[in-house]
């Protein structure tokens, strides 16, 4: 009896370590939260053109669609009111909509992108919502139908919300407030209890991220620092990111096995190995790179290399992931705000201008499969690839363009 109830916990404990690990639904990055996917049919032979099968106006926004069991989750703003919406994706027709509250007035450097840029989280039949002002709602994810909602933390950034939730472990984990007030808490999802909040933690636009190789870790950036923070609410280290002017960490965190990459500042790109030491947590650099980093767009590590798009202008690049050192850079300037996707045989990117372009990835030179126009305006959202499907979220449309 004491052998089977030792293995008994043995396998609870198992089972809850992976609950913790998995984040168990689809939201900003992706379902792994890294903007790694899967299911891309990717042609033997690449189209001369994507064919748009349907397009529909949805709203005003930067927030990225969502994409679970054939239904596309929006968070955006028509007229003004800032509004939830599920999307049949094989039609475009409407499933639901649901109006949440009146959208704040965009003032100052903002005032350029109207509606949400926080990307719903769709988990367990619900949705996550983080509104420009920073109001959370949760809603039925099969009727629109809100559950709970918190407009507890006033404060915003200077550009307004635009970290995303994350949730694991039953709970919502979101950075709100702003630069004084700044904060990372976690909500209950069935009920929007708050669990935890942890203070002096100033709010920019990075989202946190679960740490995998790390027991109970998440990654949480600040507009000061690169945070460690225990799943339980607790700060574990901190590495400093002071930004240079016209910079905000506005990247979410990338890490790969006990790494970090520090870049978004403005000053280049660092590698930094976190180890704990007992009860002490201790972080150290492997490597700098000053000459190449990003701003408002996130990099890829991939096969020993990681590739993002450059600060300034947004050209593409790739740096070698052990050293640091430039494989290699593409001159070609697109723009500072982008995506980019490893979609496993090819990294997808699309900076603002509405140029769709297929890399393969590469640790020699660059190379160029395929580029596609997919919108006519600005796109700040990052596309969903599904099968043969992409779909663009760009200034109001939401366009389905197959590769058939």
């Amino acid at each position: 009896m004491k052998v089977f109830a030792v293995m008994l916990t043995v396998i609870f404990l198992i089972a809850n370590f992976n609950n913790i690990q998995a984040q168990g639904g689809n939201g900003w990055r992706g379902i792994s939260g890294d903007n790694k996917v899967s299911g891309f049919d990717i042609p033997v032979k690449w189209p001369e053109q994507l064919k748009s099968t349907w397009q529909v106006k949805v709203g005003l926004g930067d927030a990225s669609p969502v994409l679970v069991k054939n239904k596309i989750f929006l968070h955006v703003m028509q007229d003004t009111t800032e509004v939830a919406l599920c999307i049949n994706a094989s039609d475009g027709k409407e499933i639901w909509k649901t109006s949440l509250n009146p959208s704040p007035k965009i003032t100052g450097p903002a005032i350029g992108h109207p509606g949400p840029r926080s990307t719903p989280f769709v988990t367990d039949g619900k949705v996550i919502t983080v509104g420009t002002g920073g109001i959370v709602h949760c809603l039925d994810a099969n009727s629109g139908k809100v559950i709970w909602q918190n407009d507890a933390f006033k404060e915003v950034p200077q550009f307004f919300c635009g970290s995303s939730p994350l949730v694991l472990n039953k709970m919502c984990i979101i950075q709100l407030g702003g630069k004084t007030q700044g904060v990372t808490v976690a909500f209950d999802i069935n009920t929007g209890k708050e669990i935890w909040k942890l203070e002096g933690i100033p709010t920019t636009y990075a989202s946190p991220v679960l740490m995998k190789t790390i027991k109970n870790t998440l990654l949480v950036q600040s507009e000061t620092d690169l945070c460690g923070v225990s799943t339980d609410g607790k700060l574990l280290w901190k590495i400093p990111c002071p930004v240079q002017r016209m910079f905000n960490n506005a990247n979410s965190p990338v890490y790969e096995d006990q790494n970090v990459l520090v870049t978004g500042q403005g000053s280049g790109t660092k590698l930094i190995s976190i180890l704990k030491q007992g009860e002490t947590w201790e972080t150290k650099e492997i490597w700098k790179n000053a000459e190449l980093g990003v701003s408002f767009n996130t990099p890829i590590i991939k096969d020993g290399f990681i590739y993002g798009h450059e600060a300034k202008k947004g050209e593409i690049y790739c740096l070698n992931a052990k050293t640091g050192e430039k494989v290699w850079f593409e001159a070609t300037p697109h723009n500072r705000f982008a995506s980019l996707t490893d979609a496993g045989k090819v990294l997808v990117s699309l900076p603002a201008t509405g140029n769709l372009i297929i890399i393969q990835p590469s640790g020699e030179k660059y190379v160029e499969l395929a580029k596609y126009k997919v919108s006519e305006t600005e796109v700040y959202a990052s596309p969903i690839l599904n099968g043969s499907n992409v779909f663009v979220k760009d200034k109001e449309m939401l366009t389905s363009w197959s590769l058939k």
